[in-house]
């Protein structure tokens, strides 16, 4: 069965975002998740882990200016990457633009399976702050 949910596609580019994490040489990785995604849901999720990799600095500076009393070197490595993909998703995703609230539910609902027991509130927190600042 072919994953078309986008769901599965962020989670996707959440594996190699963290694994290219801990190994900078990791461009892709054999997941099962991967080979579940349909054509359309692969293409997304190289969208979005694309778009991390090309706007990090910028997407890393939103972050920061967010983070009250802690270096973006302190965060969870996935709870760093959720946000990070919420946000490349918020700025630079034109063409797949989604609503924010599925952005940010989407972000804490894989919180709650890949991060830390309070991981969802966080990132919910620091996503409402990031997007007052993008939308003025």
């Amino acid at each position: 069965m072919k994953y078309m949910k986008r769901r599965y596609s962020r989670e996707y580019a959440l594996e190699v975002l963290y694994a290219n994490e801990l190994n900078p040489q990791t461009e892709k990785i054999n997941s099962e998740i991967y080979k579940k995604l349909s054509d359309s849901g692969k293409q997304f999720a190289e969208s979005l882990i694309n778009s991390v990799r090309e706007n990090n600095e910028e997407i890393d500076l939103l972050i920061k200016k967010h983070i009250k009393k802690w270096s973006i070197n302190q965060l969870n490595v996935v709870d760093k990457n959720i946000l990070r993909i919420a946000i490349a998703e918020m700025l630079f995703l034109k063409d797949e633009k989604q609503e924010k609230n599925v952005i940010f539910n989407e972000a804490i609902e894989i919180a709650k399976i890949y991060g830390g027991k309070n991981s969802f509130k966080f990132i919910n927190g620091i996503l409402e702050s990031v997007s007052g600042d993008i939308n003025g």
